[in-house]
């Protein structure tokens, strides 16, 4: 079967005959124009793979087809033939996306060569575009599970930062809210997709071998190097380097890295000559790296550096509205992966769920879904099911027991208090009782708190 498609686009007879009829026999499908005006005809009426462009043409010069070539959504390979052939021509054709240039007179099976060589080239670009797709789909955007005006503010940085080619991103937020995720979507969503994404954790590396992780060696370098080793700034190149809980790491190391930012180079560690690099770099943390900076553990100028493009990612209590629909999401992955059968989450669950406060973030939530999952076998999720923390959690009043069974029955303003309340126990808790605390993190005045800890009856 004949898939490839090839136009031959030159005046000389001669060459036009011959060529065609020896790539015909080797099964191409050949089309031959002695003439621009019959090219741009061909390329607008049928899907040509390869175009073989004579750049003196009766009507004008060959090059100018590429102006149409480009604006073609599936572009054929374009290599260029002639006997005026120079260096500069080479060059300017090779600038407008030309694959080859050969000049006359070739042999025809050189051509033949060039054309399977181009062939190759263009089959796994169309790979490369599938799979770049496939991960976008998987990575990207669409993998961030959430509907609150919160994530949505998030949407539109990631999408403004992915087209703007930063370089720099600095991602806070505690353990769990998803930083990882929103790093993919940096990468997947921007021209650097084709290229690598390597992450790694500061935290989870001794600072001695977090250097040669980041940087590499030679061979020889230290006691212990017995092979070259190449490092993930060099893993990277063209790509995107995430640097997961950067707080982490060694104020030696911070310095380095400032450096490497700065120049955008590094040296392996034992070499002598340095390494340029060209990467997107992404710094994550759960910690306070402003805090950390005027405790002299992390360097300002690096933090500044770090820190052009800030998102800050809100942890999952702050955020309820994203809390069901990322249940529901967790709750389908693991129905295909366990083969179970679940429908949905019945209401008593759900408002369990929406009235926890989620320590652990997303990573909790979505620990809790496989859990049930994994241990239970029914329709729908029940309050039953959920962890005895959760199911404590769940808003309820010495008069009502169950008064969020239905905010119908109490009302809005009743139903907003009893939030309220739950709210304030949530922070006293976490603040280990201190009111100061607990008022900065709610955002009142601690006098406002008083009060309403007596109109609540809050012990």
């Amino acid at each position: 079967m004949i898939e490839d498609t090839v136009l031959i686009v030159d005046d000389e007879e001669i060459i036009l005959e011959s060529l065609t009829q020896y790539l015909s026999e080797r099964g191409f499908n050949v089309v031959g124009v002695e003439s621009l005006s019959a090219a741009r005809k061909v390329i607008s009426e049928r899907n040509v793979d390869i175009i073989l462009l004579d750049i003196k043409l009766p009507d004008g010069i060959g090059l100018e087809l590429l102006n149409e070539v480009a604006k073609m959504e599936e572009k054929p390979i374009v290599i260029v033939m002639t006997a005026y052939g120079t260096v500069d021509t080479a060059v300017s054709a090779m600038k407008k996306g030309v694959y080859d240039f050969i000049q006359k007179p070739f042999r025809t099976k050189d051509i033949e060569l060039i054309i399977k060589l181009a062939l190759d080239t263009k089959k796994l670009d169309k790979e490369l575009k599938v799979l770049v797709k496939t991960q976008a789909e998987k990575f990207g955007i669409t993998s961030i599970i959430g509907q609150s005006k919160k994530i949505e503010e998030i949407f539109k940085i990631i999408k403004k930062v992915a087209s703007s080619g930063a370089n720099s991103v600095l991602i806070l937020g505690e353990s769990g809210t998803g930083k990882e995720l929103i790093a993919r979507a940096l990468h997947y969503e921007s021209k650097r997709a084709i290229w690598p994404f390597v992450a790694i954790n500061c935290s989870a590396i001794p600072s001695n071998l977090l250097e040669s992780e980041l940087y590499g060696h030679e061979k020889g370098a230290f006691t212990d190097a017995k092979e070259k080793k190449i490092g993930l700034f060099e893993k990277a190149h063209k790509g995107t380097l995430l640097l997961d809980e950067i707080g982490d790491m060694s104020y030696d190391l911070q310095t380095k890295l400032l450096r490497t930012l700065e120049e955008r180079k590094i040296r392996r560690i034992g070499g002598t000559t340095d390494i340029s690099i060209d990467i997107q770099l992404i710094a994550a943390t759960n910690q306070d790296l402003g805090k950390l900076v005027e405790e002299g553990k992390f360097r300002k100028d690096l933090y500044y550096r770090l820190k052009v493009i800030e998102i800050n990612v809100p942890p999952l209590r702050e955020r309820k509205e994203d809390i069901l629909p990322l249940a529901k999401y967790f709750m389908q992955q693991y129905n295909k992966k366990l083969g179970k059968h679940f429908k949905g989450i019945e209401r008593s669950a759900e408002e369990a769920l929406l009235n926890y406060s989620y320590p652990g973030n997303v990573r909790e939530l979505k620990n809790i879904i496989e859990k049930i999952l994994i241990l239970e076998d029914d329709d729908y999720i029940k309050l039953d099911y959920l962890p005895q923390e959760v199911k404590q959690e769940d808003f309820k009043s010495p008069d009502n027991e169950r008064a969020f069974d239905n905010v119908y029955e109490i009302g809005l303003e009743n139903y907003i208090k009893m939030k309220e309340m739950q709210f304030i126990k949530d922070a006293l808790k976490k603040c280990n009782g201190n009111k100061s605390e607990a008022a900065k993190l709610l955002k009142i005045d601690r006098s406002t708190l008083r009060y309403k800890i007596k109109l609540y009856g809050i012990e």
